[in-house]
């Protein structure tokens, strides 16, 4: 007999065999119990999570000579010819390749004709969501109301690509992604029948490659099966561990996803980089690399949040953990004891960046560089420190202080040095002080201070200079172009005028002149007065059409 690939030759043959399905299988053997047996049914859900395996499943155990069963016995000619494909009433049709209107014809013509062997004819019609709109509207009188020994098992991967004329006509199942956890118990057994002594460790990378497809699992076993060194002894097993898979499938060792995560948490960007050139030496996959890393951050941000809820609800925290994370409790535990140390607040700030910077790698024309720049990045992070604790240790403080006035002094010390670090509050100096000190330092110290709260405006004003001075009035000259259209701006002037009052505590007249190249003012001033030198016209077209007045210009003439 020639050579069967692991796919095929570990093909569930019973519903019991499905795995992760449970909620499908267990409905479709009450049905049959039930004699509920639908017309029509529509499977649907990712590549090689038993679509079609369940839809030759049933086919038998409607036509299992001792049923309908739910448990086919998979011992009479027609459970064996089903299974291998050469059963005349269970006809499996590519909708891909059958998907014109003359192949559905044929169809139609075909169910006229009573089953050869067994009790129904059963197509199994894999792909459907190829098939043309004209082959489905041929098709709708007949998966409508077929022949009493005729069932339809439609199959697809993209549900949302049917009409919903043949969605309203079909049991719709929808086949889940299977978890890691059970895809790593199957490739454990195959792997032991097989005579491949494999790691753990190596299971749970294929596995995780897997995505939740059983097939793409046990193709990728195929594969490692086939590279695995032939043991010395015939008795002797052939041996797999996480470096040879490393090496064969070009898959990241989750030691390195750890090592970065720790240099990350570390601070140490220069240990990022090193990862990052002996993964690239290693031949490892970059992007692929980058979205492990982003998978990496958010299992440490889970396992973090999992910890606290565990702990907060007194109960045992493996509960928690494998409610939220679809691994093996020792990668659990590994990522438990290296997200402890850190709070969620940072591990968020990682996780985000992380995220965004794997959509920059993704689009870089040299992914390596980038990648290095998000760890160098994610490495010069500060510790985030949550509230709560800057609250608590407030509140330590308050409590090392006996005495009534010296503990009022010193919290209002503390709580008035907290707010300068979390919101800082510009410096006001009083008209004495401004006043005592000379026009270029007072000036100097107006535009500091408004930097402080407009660093916009502040910007425009590093370039002018203070013509006069308070007490009397502010006249400041600008000798460029485009600061000068922006300081003449009402809203912005208004906003100058503002902080000058708060500046020199007294209300202050503020002028805006054009300065030459030379530094001489020019014949041209704007007063921040509110209306000044503003004709009714110009006030009646700013009402009704909004804005401000940005310059002005004098006719000499």
């Amino acid at each position: 007999m020639s050579y069967l690939v692991i796919a095929r030759k570990w093909r569930p043959q019973n519903f019991t065999d499905i795995a992760g399905q449970e909620h499908i299988t267990r409905t479709l053997q009450n049905a049959i119990r039930s004699d509920r047996i639908a017309h029509a049914y529509l499977f649907t859900g990712v590549r090689g999570v038993g679509k079609t395996t369940a839809a030759r499943i049933l086919a038998k155990a409607l036509n299992c000579e001792r049923g309908p069963t739910p448990d086919p016995c998979n011992e009479c000619t027609l459970c064996q010819e089903i299974s291998q494909g050469s059963s005349i009433d269970v006809l499996e049709i590519d909708g891909a390749s059958n998907r014109g209107i003359d192949e559905i014809r044929q169809i139609i013509e075909n169910v006229r004709y009573q089953p050869a062997h067994g009790r129904f004819k059963i197509y199994i019609i894999d792909e459907v969501h190829q098939v043309t709109k004209d082959a489905f509207n041929a098709l709708l009188k007949t998966l409508e109301e077929p022949p009493p020994s005729v069932k339809f098992i439609l199959a697809t991967t993209e549900p949302h690509r049917l009409p919903a004329t043949i969605l309203s006509r079909c049991q719709r199942y929808d086949f889940r992604r299977i978890n890691l956890r059970e895809i790593v118990q199957r490739l454990a057994a195959i792997a032991k029948s097989e005579e491949l002594d494999i790691t753990d460790e190596a299971l749970l990378l294929l596995a995780r490659e897997a995505d939740g497809s059983m097939r793409d699992a046990q193709s990728l076993l195929e594969q490692v099966l086939a590279m695995a060194e032939p043991a010395e002894r015939k008795d002797k097993k052939a041996q797999v561990n996480e470096a040879l898979l490393q090496e064969v499938l070009g898959l990241a060792e989750r030691r390195t996803l750890y090592e970065i995560s720790a240099a990350v948490i570390g601070g140490d960007a220069r240990r990022c980089v090193e990862l990052v050139a002996q993964a690239v030496a290693q031949g490892r996959d970059v992007n692929r690399l980058s979205r492990d890393l982003v998978e990496h951050f958010r299992n440490l941000l889970v396992a973090r949040l999992a910890g606290n809820d565990a702990r907060r609800a007194n109960e045992s925290s493996a509960g928690f953990y494998t409610q939220l994370l679809d691994l093996p409790d020792q990668e659990i535990a590994d990522l438990a004891a290296q997200s402890r140390p850190v709070s969620i607040e940072t591990l968020l700030d990682y996780f985000d960046f992380m995220a965004a910077g794997d959509e920059a790698v993704t689009r870089a024309s040299t992914p390596r560089f980038a990648l290095e720049s998000v760890l160098i990045h994610l490495a010069g992070l500060p510790q985030t420190l949550p509230v709560a604790a800057l609250i608590e240790r407030l509140e330590r403080l308050e409590g090392k202080f006996s005495s009534g006035a010296e503990k009022e002094s010193a919290i209002g010390s503390v709580k008035e040095k907290a707010a300068s670090w979390l919101e800082p509050q510009p410096q006001v100096i009083s008209a004495e002080k401004a006043m005592a000190a000379g026009p270029s330092d007072s000036w100097r110290e107006f535009v500091a201070v408004i930097g402080r709260e407009q660093k916009f405006l502040a910007s425009h004003l590093n370039t002018a200079k203070a013509l006069e001075m308070p007490p009397g009035r502010l006249k400041i000259g600008v000798s460029e172009r485009h600061h000068l259209a922006f300081l003449l701006d009402g809203d912005n002037l208004a906003t100058l005028k503002e902080q000058a009052k708060k500046f020199f505590n007294q209300d202050v007249n503020v002028q805006i002149v054009g300065l030459p190249p030379d530094g001489l003012p020019e014949g041209r001033e704007a007063s921040a007065s509110p209306g000044a030198e503003r004709s009714p016209m110009v006030t009646e077209a700013l009402r009704i059409f909004g804005g401000s007045v940005r310059n002005v210009r004098r006719d000499n003439g």
